[in-house]
Protein backbone atom coordinates (compact mmCIF):
# COMPACT_ATOMS: atom_id res chain seq x y z
CA UNK A 1 0.00 0.00 0.00
CA UNK A 2 1.27 3.54 -1.14
CA UNK A 3 2.53 5.91 1.53
CA UNK A 4 0.46 9.32 1.85
CA UNK A 5 4.16 10.48 1.44
CA UNK A 6 4.85 8.24 -1.64
CA UNK A 7 1.89 9.34 -3.22
CA UNK A 8 1.43 13.33 -2.81
CA UNK A 9 5.03 13.97 -2.70
CA UNK A 10 7.69 13.97 0.14
CA UNK A 11 8.48 17.44 0.45
CA UNK A 12 4.59 18.53 0.56
CA UNK A 13 4.22 15.87 3.26
CA UNK A 14 7.03 17.17 5.22
CA UNK A 15 5.56 20.91 4.87
CA UNK A 16 2.07 19.89 6.18
CA UNK A 17 2.98 18.17 9.12
CA UNK A 18 5.58 20.61 10.38
CA UNK A 19 3.81 22.59 12.76
CA UNK A 20 2.82 19.34 14.94
CA UNK A 21 5.90 18.08 14.96
CA UNK A 22 8.35 17.91 18.24
CA UNK A 23 11.58 20.37 18.36
CA UNK A 24 14.03 17.61 16.89
CA UNK A 25 12.20 16.46 14.61
CA UNK A 26 10.96 19.99 13.34
CA UNK A 27 14.77 20.22 13.24
CA UNK A 28 15.17 17.35 10.87
CA UNK A 29 11.88 18.62 8.75
CA UNK A 30 13.36 22.30 8.45
CA UNK A 31 17.28 20.94 7.28
CA UNK A 32 15.46 18.47 4.22
CA UNK A 33 12.88 21.57 3.45
CA UNK A 34 15.84 23.92 2.92
CA UNK A 35 18.74 21.27 1.57
CA UNK A 36 17.02 18.52 0.21
CA UNK A 37 19.79 18.13 -2.57
CA UNK A 38 22.17 17.22 0.67
CA UNK A 39 20.10 15.09 2.64
CA UNK A 40 19.35 12.97 -0.46
CA UNK A 41 23.00 12.47 -0.57
CA UNK A 42 23.77 12.04 3.85
CA UNK A 43 23.69 8.81 5.30
CA UNK A 44 21.74 8.56 8.01
CA UNK A 45 24.45 9.53 10.72
CA UNK A 46 25.64 12.49 8.45
CA UNK A 47 21.98 13.47 8.58
CA UNK A 48 21.81 13.52 12.03
CA UNK A 49 24.86 15.33 12.89
CA UNK A 50 23.57 18.03 10.30
CA UNK A 51 20.82 18.76 12.58
CA UNK A 52 22.45 17.97 16.19
CA UNK A 53 19.85 14.99 16.52
CA UNK A 54 20.39 11.75 17.23
CA UNK A 55 20.07 8.83 14.51
CA UNK A 56 16.74 7.43 16.52
CA UNK A 57 15.16 10.66 16.12
CA UNK A 58 15.75 10.58 12.39
CA UNK A 59 14.48 7.22 12.17
CA UNK A 60 11.94 8.57 14.23
CA UNK A 61 10.63 11.46 11.63
CA UNK A 62 10.87 9.02 8.85
CA UNK A 63 8.19 6.95 11.00
CA UNK A 64 6.09 9.84 11.39
CA UNK A 65 5.81 10.26 7.44
CA UNK A 66 4.29 6.75 7.19
CA UNK A 67 7.54 5.12 5.70
CA UNK A 68 8.88 2.27 7.15
CA UNK A 69 12.74 3.73 7.73
CA UNK A 70 15.48 5.98 6.16
CA UNK A 71 16.33 3.79 2.97
CA UNK A 72 12.39 4.57 1.89
CA UNK A 73 12.85 7.79 2.72
CA UNK A 74 15.54 8.15 0.77
CA UNK A 75 13.24 6.97 -2.54
CA UNK A 76 10.80 9.21 -2.09
CA UNK A 77 13.02 12.44 -1.45
CA UNK A 78 14.63 11.35 -4.82
CA UNK A 79 11.04 11.16 -6.21
CA UNK A 80 10.01 14.04 -4.65
CA UNK A 81 13.02 16.34 -5.88
CA UNK A 82 13.10 15.05 -8.86
CA UNK A 83 10.01 16.54 -10.09
CA UNK A 84 8.57 19.73 -11.55
CA UNK A 85 7.21 20.12 -7.54
CA UNK A 86 10.80 20.47 -6.05
CA UNK A 87 10.84 23.88 -7.98
CA UNK A 88 8.40 25.86 -5.19
CA UNK A 89 11.28 24.81 -2.66
CA UNK A 90 13.70 26.59 -4.11
CA UNK A 91 14.39 30.04 -3.09
CA UNK A 92 15.24 33.08 -4.79
CA UNK A 93 18.90 34.15 -4.78
CA UNK A 94 20.80 37.27 -5.35
CA UNK A 95 22.37 36.18 -8.23
CA UNK A 96 19.01 35.38 -9.97
CA UNK A 97 17.92 37.10 -12.75
CA UNK A 98 14.73 38.95 -13.43
CA UNK A 99 14.35 36.23 -16.25
CA UNK A 100 14.56 33.17 -13.88
CA UNK A 101 13.19 35.17 -11.03
CA UNK A 102 10.06 35.17 -13.39
CA UNK A 103 10.48 31.45 -13.86
CA UNK A 104 10.37 30.20 -10.18
CA UNK A 105 6.99 32.57 -9.69
CA UNK A 106 5.29 31.32 -12.55
CA UNK A 107 6.44 27.56 -11.68
CA UNK A 108 5.28 27.93 -7.76
CA UNK A 109 2.15 29.11 -8.70
CA UNK A 110 1.43 26.17 -11.65
CA UNK A 111 2.69 23.99 -9.06
CA UNK A 112 0.16 25.40 -6.04
CA UNK A 113 -2.51 25.04 -8.54
CA UNK A 114 -1.52 21.16 -9.57
CA UNK A 115 -0.96 20.23 -5.94
CA UNK A 116 -3.90 21.78 -4.56
CA UNK A 117 -5.97 19.93 -6.86
CA UNK A 118 -4.27 16.83 -5.73
CA UNK A 119 -5.08 17.51 -1.84
CA UNK A 120 -8.54 18.59 -2.09
CA UNK A 121 -10.94 15.60 -1.03
CA UNK A 122 -13.77 16.26 -3.09
CA UNK A 123 -16.06 14.13 -0.61
CA UNK A 124 -15.52 17.03 2.10
CA UNK A 125 -16.18 19.47 -0.85
CA UNK A 126 -19.43 18.33 -1.46
CA UNK A 127 -20.69 18.57 2.14
CA UNK A 128 -19.41 21.61 2.48
CA UNK A 129 -21.31 22.66 -0.36
CA UNK A 130 -24.19 20.94 0.71
CA UNK A 131 -24.34 22.43 4.05
CA UNK A 132 -23.63 26.22 1.99
CA UNK A 133 -26.73 25.88 0.35
CA UNK A 134 -28.80 25.41 3.33
CA UNK A 135 -27.10 27.18 5.87
CA UNK A 136 -29.50 30.41 7.06
CA UNK A 137 -26.35 32.53 6.95
CA UNK A 138 -22.36 31.76 5.91
CA UNK A 139 -19.33 33.42 8.01
CA UNK A 140 -16.06 33.90 6.92
CA UNK A 141 -13.22 34.59 9.34
CA UNK A 142 -9.54 35.17 8.18
CA UNK A 143 -6.18 37.79 9.03
CA UNK A 144 -4.10 39.29 6.28
CA UNK A 145 -3.38 37.84 3.70
CA UNK A 146 -6.39 35.01 3.09
CA UNK A 147 -8.32 37.57 4.35
CA UNK A 148 -8.43 38.32 -0.02
CA UNK A 149 -10.20 34.79 -0.41
CA UNK A 150 -12.23 35.59 2.47
CA UNK A 151 -13.84 38.76 0.56
CA UNK A 152 -13.64 36.61 -2.56
CA UNK A 153 -15.72 33.99 -1.41
CA UNK A 154 -17.97 36.24 0.09
CA UNK A 155 -18.50 38.43 -3.40
CA UNK A 156 -19.36 34.84 -4.59
CA UNK A 157 -21.74 34.03 -2.10
CA UNK A 158 -23.55 37.03 -2.58
CA UNK A 159 -23.66 36.62 -6.24
CA UNK A 160 -25.92 33.50 -5.73
CA UNK A 161 -28.00 35.14 -3.01
CA UNK A 162 -26.27 33.01 -0.50
CA UNK A 163 -26.33 35.39 2.67
CA UNK A 164 -22.79 35.46 3.68
CA UNK A 165 -20.44 38.05 5.19
CA UNK A 166 -16.29 38.09 5.95
CA UNK A 167 -14.76 38.99 8.87
CA UNK A 168 -11.52 40.27 9.07
CA UNK A 169 -11.36 41.67 12.71
CA UNK A 170 -10.53 39.46 15.29
CA UNK A 171 -13.63 41.19 18.14
CA UNK A 172 -15.95 41.39 15.13
CA UNK A 173 -15.20 37.29 14.35
CA UNK A 174 -16.19 36.55 17.98
CA UNK A 175 -19.38 38.30 17.97
CA UNK A 176 -20.38 36.73 14.86
CA UNK A 177 -19.23 33.30 15.81
CA UNK A 178 -20.87 33.45 19.29
CA UNK A 179 -24.66 33.92 17.01
CA UNK A 180 -24.30 31.26 14.98
CA UNK A 181 -26.62 28.31 15.37
CA UNK A 182 -27.75 25.34 14.05
CA UNK A 183 -28.33 25.55 10.18
CA UNK A 184 -25.61 27.93 10.27
CA UNK A 185 -21.88 27.76 8.64
CA UNK A 186 -18.94 29.13 9.40
CA UNK A 187 -15.19 28.89 7.15
CA UNK A 188 -11.99 29.72 8.47
CA UNK A 189 -9.47 30.11 5.96
CA UNK A 190 -5.72 30.21 7.20
CA UNK A 191 -2.29 29.06 5.06
CA UNK A 192 -0.74 28.28 8.52
CA UNK A 193 -3.45 27.13 10.23
CA UNK A 194 -1.81 29.07 13.41
CA UNK A 195 -4.00 31.88 13.46
CA UNK A 196 -5.53 31.69 16.89
CA UNK A 197 -8.20 34.56 17.01
CA UNK A 198 -9.55 32.24 13.73
CA UNK A 199 -9.61 28.98 15.37
CA UNK A 200 -11.47 30.53 18.17
CA UNK A 201 -14.25 31.47 16.12
CA UNK A 202 -14.41 28.20 14.71
CA UNK A 203 -14.79 26.94 18.45
CA UNK A 204 -17.45 29.08 19.17
CA UNK A 205 -19.25 28.87 16.09
CA UNK A 206 -18.74 25.01 16.86
CA UNK A 207 -20.37 25.26 20.27
CA UNK A 208 -23.55 27.19 18.96
CA UNK A 209 -23.98 23.89 16.45
CA UNK A 210 -22.47 25.42 13.67
CA UNK A 211 -21.20 23.45 10.89
CA UNK A 212 -17.32 24.68 10.82
CA UNK A 213 -15.03 24.48 7.93
CA UNK A 214 -11.31 25.08 7.34
CA UNK A 215 -9.41 26.26 4.15
CA UNK A 216 -5.82 25.60 5.65
CA UNK A 217 -2.71 24.16 4.63
CA UNK A 218 -1.84 22.75 7.77
CA UNK A 219 -3.90 19.65 8.67
CA UNK A 220 -2.71 19.57 12.29
CA UNK A 221 -2.41 23.32 13.13
CA UNK A 222 -5.70 25.01 15.26
CA UNK A 223 -7.72 26.20 12.55
CA UNK A 224 -7.97 22.49 11.14
CA UNK A 225 -8.35 20.83 14.39
CA UNK A 226 -11.18 23.24 15.20
CA UNK A 227 -13.04 22.85 12.29
CA UNK A 228 -15.04 20.03 11.28
CA UNK A 229 -14.96 19.80 7.59
CA UNK A 230 -11.21 20.88 6.29
CA UNK A 231 -10.49 21.31 2.71
CA UNK A 232 -6.71 21.69 1.98
CA UNK A 233 -4.09 23.98 -0.33
CA UNK A 234 -0.84 22.70 -1.25
CA UNK A 235 1.85 23.83 1.40
CA UNK A 236 4.00 25.76 -1.05
CA UNK A 237 4.45 28.73 1.28
CA UNK A 238 6.10 28.73 4.77
CA UNK A 239 3.98 27.95 7.89
CA UNK A 240 5.46 31.78 9.11
CA UNK A 241 4.71 33.40 5.20
CA UNK A 242 1.06 35.37 5.37
CA UNK A 243 1.53 36.82 2.08
CA UNK A 244 2.92 34.07 -0.24
CA UNK A 245 1.25 34.89 -4.20
CA UNK A 246 1.48 30.96 -4.43
CA UNK A 247 -0.24 29.94 -1.54
CA UNK A 248 -2.68 33.17 -1.87
CA UNK A 249 -3.86 31.78 -5.86
CA UNK A 250 -4.04 28.35 -4.06
CA UNK A 251 -6.84 29.41 -1.63
CA UNK A 252 -8.64 31.44 -4.67
CA UNK A 253 -8.73 28.05 -6.65
CA UNK A 254 -10.61 26.38 -4.00
CA UNK A 255 -12.30 29.50 -3.83
CA UNK A 256 -13.33 29.10 -7.63
CA UNK A 257 -14.53 25.44 -7.00
CA UNK A 258 -16.30 25.99 -4.01
CA UNK A 259 -18.41 28.56 -6.15
CA UNK A 260 -18.84 26.50 -9.39
CA UNK A 261 -19.78 23.30 -7.12
CA UNK A 262 -22.73 26.19 -5.67
CA UNK A 263 -23.47 26.79 -9.00
CA UNK A 264 -23.78 22.91 -10.18
CA UNK A 265 -25.88 21.62 -7.46
CA UNK A 266 -28.36 24.69 -6.80
CA UNK A 267 -28.80 24.33 -10.74
CA UNK A 268 -32.20 26.40 -11.11
CA UNK A 269 -32.01 27.88 -8.08
CA UNK A 270 -28.54 29.68 -8.28
CA UNK A 271 -28.96 30.37 -11.61
CA UNK A 272 -32.37 32.59 -10.49
CA UNK A 273 -30.70 34.00 -7.76
CA UNK A 274 -27.78 35.23 -10.10
CA UNK A 275 -30.00 36.57 -12.50
CA UNK A 276 -31.61 38.42 -10.09
CA UNK A 277 -28.12 40.29 -8.83
CA UNK A 278 -27.41 40.50 -12.46
CA UNK A 279 -30.77 42.47 -12.87
CA UNK A 280 -30.36 44.50 -9.45
CA UNK A 281 -26.77 45.86 -10.82
CA UNK A 282 -27.88 46.67 -14.11
CA UNK A 283 -31.12 48.85 -13.19
CA UNK A 284 -28.16 50.41 -10.42
CA UNK A 285 -25.49 51.52 -13.03
CA UNK A 286 -28.44 52.88 -15.57
CA UNK A 287 -28.27 50.26 -17.70
CA UNK A 288 -24.14 50.60 -18.14
CA UNK A 289 -23.95 47.21 -16.68
CA UNK A 290 -23.73 44.12 -19.50
CA UNK A 291 -23.63 41.28 -17.62
CA UNK A 292 -21.11 38.40 -19.50
CA UNK A 293 -22.20 34.80 -19.92
CA UNK A 294 -24.98 35.56 -17.04
CA UNK A 295 -22.09 36.01 -14.22
CA UNK A 296 -22.78 39.67 -12.57
CA UNK A 297 -19.83 41.40 -11.05
CA UNK A 298 -17.18 41.13 -13.87
CA UNK A 299 -14.93 43.79 -14.04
Amino acid sequence: METIAATKGLLLEIKQVLPALAAQEHRVAEYVLAHPHDALADSITQMADACGVSVTTVSRFCRRLGLAGYRQFKVALAQSWGSAASLIYVDLKPEDTLASMAHKMFSANVQALHETREVLDLGILEQVVDAMLEARRVDIYATGGAGIAARELHFKCMQLGVNANAFLDSQMQCMSAASLAAGDVGIGISHSGQQLQVAEALKLAAEGGATTVALTSYRQAPVAQAARLVLHTASLGAATSYDSPSVRNAQLAVVDVIYGALVLKGQGLALKKMSRVAQAIAESSGGLFHPVSGMPGVS
